[in-house]
């Protein structure tokens, strides 16, 4: 069992969780005009705390996460509320396929640094979303491997992003109309850690 699974009833709990994904919803709302978004994949679930919040009466959102814990979660809640539009999946990004020309916006909040392939996430991605959706990562901004230490940074492939390495990268793929914003700062007593919201484009 990974530590994520282990954390999956308890993640909902925990005050900068939510506070930061309230500034990572409201970021995103500020860019990009939701009326026109119908389909989401919310990639690294986790309990569901982005893509509950970007669920509405019109659209469908789709959760895909590598913890059965985190997953498990996520279904009970769209089962006790009973939604019938929003639903999550284990999936493994490296070995398994996301579907072609499916989503208007794909988000992933807190999970990329946790992909050593973050090439292939891209690629996969781009592929996955309809023309002139979006994608939008909201993760760690460069930092030097102290905000895992408390885990050894046990999964973590990478020490946060700097904008200019997700621009490089998402250019190659065909991604443009780039956007990189603080939305928040995790307060903690060795230092702070801002963490950003990355958006870009399929043209």
């Amino acid at each position: 069992m990974s530590r994520f699974d282990e954390k999956a009833k308890d993640w909902d709990k925990k005050q900068t969780t939510l506070d930061k994904t309230d500034a990572c919803i409201d970021n995103l709302k500020k860019h990009l005009d939701f009326s026109k978004i119908k389909s989401i994949l919310d990639y690294g679930c986790g309990t569901g705390l982005v893509g509950f919040a970007l669920k509405d009466d019109s659209n469908e959102v789709l959760g895909l996460d590598s913890s059965n814990g985190m997953v498990e979660e996520f279904n009970k809640k769209a089962k006790d509320k009973n939604l019938k539009n929003i639903k999550a999946q284990k999936h493994d990004i490296l070995h398994d396929n996301l579907p072609k020309n499916s989503f208007d916006l794909i988000i992933s909040s807190m999970s990329l640094h946790h992909i050593e392939n973050i090439e292939l996430f891209f690629q996969k991605s781009f592929e996955s979303l309809k023309n002139a959706g979006y994608i939008c990562i909201n993760d760690l901004d460069k930092e030097n491997g102290t905000f895992h230490a408390k885990y050894n940074n046990e999964g973590v492939y990478h020490f946060g992003f700097s904008k200019d390495e997700l621009i490089n990268v998402c250019t190659k793929i065909g991604f443009s109309n780039f956007i990189f914003e603080i939305v928040y700062i995790y307060e903690r007593e060795n230092r702070n850690f801002p963490i950003f919201n990355f958006i870009a484009k399929k043209a």
